[in-house]
């Protein structure tokens, strides 16, 4: 299969207090798309919410850029900067090239894919952005791919918290991130099965070791739960006939986790 990198259309509404967007050409294989801003002072704050939709969908959501900084940080990709930063769609966890590619977004057959990038009131009036793409030519529709979802618990109380809102009915767990700095242990539990108990210390120390792709946990960010440490897709978190799914949390203190998840999905049109 031939790749190629490739200079993208231009990105559209490109002003402060706007949603920039960049309509992807459809029949090529993205495999990651690489952005490039410049401005007067630019800075990470004045770039927010990040969406990819396809045919009107979303499939991946990053808070603001510097979620998908640490994003990128914890699965141990080149460094971003903003003015260079990138959104991965083929993901090198996985230990097989074919696994590898498997996510790549396939856009045959599809109507619309765009990316939308909220612009914060104090982007630079004169801000640019522009965006290339290394892709496969092989024409390929979107089977499976790697959904992102950005959702959140806020307790009153410090302890443990339990949050039972992960979606179940065969969704298929790659990764956890619970976004909260002080969140000392974690148990996740299936159906009354503790799949995982352990403090974050132990978490971080496992993540780092693994091979191939040793994990860069965002430690004063947040804790990580991840079902790809050796980069086997038979490993992942598969909830097909489970009825309940849960995580324990201990807060240190009071507030928001912000959690987000990645996981395996397969297009249905």
């Amino acid at each position: 299969m031939a790749k190629k990198i490739i200079n993208l259309p231009s990105i559209s509404r490109v002003v402060a207090g706007s949603i920039a967007i960049l309509e992807l050409p459809i029949g090529s294989t993205y495999q990651f798309i690489r952005f490039g801003a410049t401005g007067t002072a630019l800075a990470v704050g004045m770039i927010e919410l990040i969406r990819v939709i396809v045919d009107g969908r979303v499939i991946q959501e990053y808070k603001n850029l510097q979620r998908l900084f640490d994003s990128n940080i914890y699965h141990n990709r080149s460094a971003d900067t903003v003015n260079d930063f990138s959104l991965y769609f083929r993901d090198d966890d996985y230990d097989q090239l074919a696994a590898k590619r498997t996510p790549a977004l396939g856009t045959d057959g599809l109507q619309t894919v765009n990316i939308e990038i909220t612009l914060g009131a104090t982007f630079p009036a004169n801000g640019t952005l522009v965006a290339h793409a290394l892709i496969d030519t092989k024409r390929e529709q979107l089977g499976v791919f790697t959904r992102i979802r950005e959702t959140s618990i806020n307790s009153a109380v410090a302890g443990q918290i339990e949050y039972d809102k992960l979606v179940r009915g065969g969704a298929v767990y790659k990764a956890i991130h619970l976004w909260k700095a002080d969140i000392s242990s974690v148990i996740l539990e299936a159906d009354g099965n503790k799949i995982i108990e352990a403090p974050k210390a132990v978490l971080e120390r496992i993540q780092k070791s693994v091979r191939p792709v040793a994990r860069v946990p965002v430690t004063a960010k947040a804790t990580h739960i991840d079902f790809c440490l050796e980069g086997d897709d038979g490993d992942l978190l598969n909830t097909a006939g489970m009825n309940d799914l849960r995580i324990r949390m201990n807060f240190d203190t009071s507030g928001v986790c912000e959690v987000s998840t990645e996981q395996l999905d397969v297009w249905i049109p």
